[in-house]
């Protein structure tokens, strides 16, 4: 039989939840003071905490924030004044797993209670499967994998970081080139000076040499002071050539010559400046084929192609999936006041049989906007949602392709029950308006359960 601690000043509010929640079976403790209602909650080990806000001595707040502190699993489901926005926003933000206004309906309570009940009852089931090591600070240049290619481009960028050689990494979009760039500057001699990163796809002639080479004052009209370029800027670190294969010709010509000559000019400066920088430069594109069809200038290729990466994407690392779960967690947790530490067995199931065209970085975003959406320690199946859902299905040969708007309905029907039918929050993650949800909703045919949230 679950417990449930009811906090409340109002003697007629404490009898009343306390006569509906023992009639749907559950074992209830009420106090009429936060800290008496605090106590009770840790020392009889609740399995869902109801408390008013507004209470004399410690609010509902200070209960909140308490029970996030000592018991961050336990579900507390905050009672609110009829159309206290800003109430309701400030304990969401604090951790709350759901809110209730004033005067409460029975069934939206004894809906929300049951949830939060089932989830106390399956978080007291599974251990905790993040490893303690991964809830510690988070370095910005951590890498995660442990699948025999990832252990293999460990090896070399053990090897390459102690050389001052130019790096090519290339992959598809989202593999994490730049954080693998930034472990090799990290990693070896390079350490103590900047690493510089130069997008080229933003890169044009007109902006170019003033953004990679500087110029010094009064080099032409308008030059009131000195700008220091990336070069420059970079002494002996690092420059990151993020998408080098948009360099323009005239760029690339550029660039070739700095490295040729391991000097460049800077306009109004008498004399060179030494290039002692190490070039890192990523690709999604296959360089050697732009090569030849003309595109990309063959000695360039090879200059930057010292030594090279090809790093794999994620659907051929799959074994990799939970350890990266497990750090995205653990990274966001702080960010987003969440104290999860588990995954079911059917959220991972999900994200292991997801092919992932977005990759590291898809899998990053999925893992972020499910923290957002779960309650308690168990980052649940049900709070996962997929860029490209049918993606998701393709170990599954047996299921038939879906028209866009049999998808699109799919995924508005899961995200209204993600949320409990909360149609503020759903127009927020589905980044549509009111009128047009509704009208969605219509079109499909969409119904949410009696005991539903009114969508208010």
């Amino acid at each position: 039989m679950s417990k449930i601690v009811a906090i409340d000043d109002d003697s007629i509010i404490r009898t009343l939840l306390s006569n509906m929640l023992k009639k749907a079976g559950y074992e209830v403790l009420t106090a009429s003071d936060g800290q008496t209602g605090l106590r009770l909650s840790i020392e009889e080990d609740a399995d869902v905490v109801i408390t008013d806000y507004q209470m004399p001595g410690k609010n509902g707040m200070e209960v909140l924030e308490e029970l996030r502190r000592v018991k961050p699993s336990l579900p507390v489901i905050m009672l609110t004044a009829h159309g206290d926005i800003a109430l309701t926003i400030k304990s969401m933000q604090a951790g709350a797993y759901d809110y209730l206004e004033k005067p409460i309906k029975v069934d939206e309570l004894l809906k929300i209670v049951k949830n939060g009940a089932e989830l106390s009852q399956k978080s007291r089931s599974i251990k905790d499967n993040i490893p303690a090591k991964s809830m510690l600070a988070i370095e910005d240049n951590t890498i995660v994998g442990k699948s025999p290619l990832m252990r293999d481009i460990f090896k070399n960028i053990g090897r390459i970081s102690i050389i001052k050689v130019n790096v090519l990494i290339c992959g598809e979009t989202g593999t994490g080139k730049e954080r693998i760039a930034s472990l090799i500057h990290h990693s070896g001699i390079t350490r103590n000076n900047p690493i510089v990163i130069v997008n080229c796809a933003t890169l044009s002639d007109n902006m170019s040499e003033a953004e990679l080479f500087g110029y010094s004052k009064g080099a032409f009209p308008g030059a009131i002071s000195e700008k220091i370029g990336k070069f420059e800027l970079a002494k002996e670190g690092s420059v990151f050539l993020d998408d080098v294969s948009e360099l323009s010709d005239s760029m690339q010509a550029r660039i070739l010559r700095v490295i040729q000559e391991e000097e460049f000019e800077k306009p109004g400066y008498n004399g060179t400046i030494p290039m002692k920088a190490r070039i890192i430069a990523s690709s999604n594109k296959d360089l050697e084929l732009l090569v030849k069809e003309g595109k990309f200038r063959e000695e360039l290729y090879y200059r930057l192609k010292v030594f090279s990466f090809q790093l794999p994407p994620l659907r051929a690392r799959k074994e990799d999936i939970p350890e990266l779960v497990n750090y995205f967690i653990a990274k966001n947790n702080r960010r987003l006041n969440k104290s999860i530490t588990k995954i079911s067995d059917e959220a991972l199931d999900s994200l292991l049989n997801y092919d992932w065209p977005g990759n590291i970085r898809e899998l990053e975003n999925t893992v972020l906007q499910a923290m957002i959406l779960n309650h308690g320690d168990i980052l649940e199946k049900s709070t996962l949602t997929f860029s490209h859902p049918s993606e998701s299905w393709a170990g599954d040969t047996s299921e038939k392709l879906l028209s866009l708007e049999e998808v699109e309905k799919m995924h508005i029907k899961r995200v209204l029950e993600s949320v409990n039918w909360r149609k503020q929050e759903a127009i927020a993650i589905l980044n549509l308006t009111r009128p047009t949800l509704n009208a969605k909703i219509e079109k499909y045919g969409l119904n949410k359960n009696t005991n539903s949230d009114t969508g208010s």
